[in-house]
């Protein structure tokens, strides 16, 4: 067992990348605090492979009178920030967790690093208030976890070693909105930018644009379908969209397609990975996302950006949270107002109708790219970390 830990609620995929790259890199324990997806089985096989050790829910009621009393001295100094909202189901959370928690899986000597300023990190202070405040702690925040009035963020910030954050833009919106703080660190995201097979595109009768997402509101994906039928109605046949991936939306999609007799220009192919991502952006011209800002949420720098210029592929995206640190509008593609589908449909054609500018972006996406390597980002992360 080893003292480097890292404590997670749920996988995502670009997630498990950065599992692998750590796991190629120095030891560490996964706690998983809920039972994972299927999908996420052979990524988790290659990690114990590389010698993590993975504890899914690892729940023992082991030093329980020691525990509730650290519960309840957290809860009466944070009673206030249990407002019967979100943040009191995180908090409530947390302590459940906490009680249930194996603690012999850590020791004083632990470091801990946490995904997202909620449940795990929170889990992960208690933790180190058990141990004395002597275990390192650190966190990563994203995007939900500080776009809501997140109550628990201060108390985190001042209990931990390092907060890292994946964009610039976070870092001023924390400093602004909870708490300034010198432990905030920028720690971008990134792809396997050596394993990308790119292919050169052939000359084709159609000019094809691409998004893959999970398909929620915040995506902006309805805005692009309209973008689409207007292009329609104004006879640009010729434009294609490829929509993979899933989620709650992806009937009202379905229906707004048949309705608007959009089958032969839209094509949904569900969620991909492996192989299938890469003949995707390999069948590419373009990489849309039109992201939009919701009350509570926001995205922070998607990863499909980040893979999408690695493909070196123009991006058009929208002026929300950290986008434009990847999109930079008329270097690598178009950034626009969101919630505007005409404003994507034009963007769509000014790169439709200049190839020169096509070629030069796609140039200027895979420059942008080295800020988002992912095996040179975790070793940097890794020594801020102190897990050597």
């Amino acid at each position: 067992m080893t003292k480097n830990k890292y404590i997670v609620k749920s996988l995502t995929p670009w997630m498990m990348d950065e599992l692998k790259t750590f796991s190629s890199l120095v030891n560490f324990d996964l706690i998983l605090l809920r039972n994972p997806e299927e999908f996420y089985k052979e990524n988790l096989n290659q990690l114990e492979l590389n010698d993590v050790k993975i504890y899914i829910e690892p729940f023992a009621y082991n030093f329980l009178l020691k525990k509730l009393v650290i519960i309840l001295k957290f809860f009466f100094s944070n009673l206030f920030k249990f407002d019967f909202g979100y943040n009191t189901i995180i908090g409530i959370k947390s302590m459940f967790w906490f009680f249930r928690m194996n603690l012999n899986l850590f020791s004083k000597e632990s470091n801990i690093h946490a995904q997202f300023a909620t449940q795990p990190a929170l889990v992960s202070l208690l933790i180190k208030k058990y141990y004395l405040n002597q275990p390192l702690f650190s966190f990563t925040f994203h995007a939900y976890d500080i776009y809501f009035n997140n109550k628990w963020f201060e108390v985190l910030v001042k209990n931990c070693y390092w907060a890292f954050s994946i964009s610039n833009y976070n870092i001023e919106y924390v400093n602004n909105k909870f708490i300034k703080s010198d432990k905030f660190i920028l720690s971008r995201l990134g792809v396997f930018r050596d394993t990308i097979h790119k292919e050169n595109r052939n000359d084709s009768d159609y000019f094809t644009l691409g998004l893959m997402s999970w398909f929620w509101e915040k995506k902006g994906i309805g805005y692009l379908l309209e973008a689409f039928r207007v292009l329609k109605v104004n006879g640009f046949e010729n434009i294609k969209l490829k929509l993979a991936g899933d989620g709650p939306l992806k009937n009202k999609f379905t229906s707004f397609i048949e309705e608007n007799d959009l089958s032969s220009n839209i094509e949904l192919i569900g969620k991909i990975k492996g192989q299938e991502k890469d003949e995707f952006y390999n069948s590419l011209d373009v990489f849309v996302l039109p992201s939009i800002e919701l009350k509570n949420d926001q995205d922070g720098i998607p990863v499909v950006l980040m893979e999408a210029i690695a493909y070196s592929l123009p991006i058009i995206s929208t002026n929300v949270s950290g986008i434009p640190e990847i999109c930079i509008n008329d270097y690598n593609g178009k950034l626009i107002e969101e919630r505007n589908a005409q404003k994507i449909a034009d963007s769509i054609l000014e790169i439709y109708n200049n190839k020169e500018n096509l070629i030069e972006y796609s140039k200027n996406s895979y420059t942008m790219s080295k800020k988002y390597d992912i095996e040179i980002n975790s070793k940097i992360k890794i020594s801020n970390l102190n897990w050597r």
